[in-house]
């Protein structure tokens, strides 16, 4: 089972990240998708409408990208 977060659009070319039930995303989206795929992201910790955790070693430790979170879906 995934979970899909959705960011606020603020014409940024990261708009979605798909994660495992581990935290660890699979898929990022519309691009990026290289940059972002295995970083970290607290599922448990995520909440709509505060700043998307994130953990992308060695560029992001323990920080937060600069986008809302506007949805949190569980997928199949």
């Amino acid at each position: 089972m995934t979970t899909k977060i959705t960011l606020e659009d603020k014409g940024q070319d990261l708009l979605w990240l798909r994660v495992n039930e581990d935290g660890l995303v699979e898929e990022a989206g519309p691009f990026q998708n290289e940059m972002w795929k295995g970083s970290y992201l607290p599922v448990w910790f995520a909440r709509v409408g505060q700043l998307c955790p994130i953990h992308s070693f060695p560029h992001i430790i323990r920080g937060f990208l600069k986008y809302k979170i506007v949805s949190i879906e569980k997928e199949q």
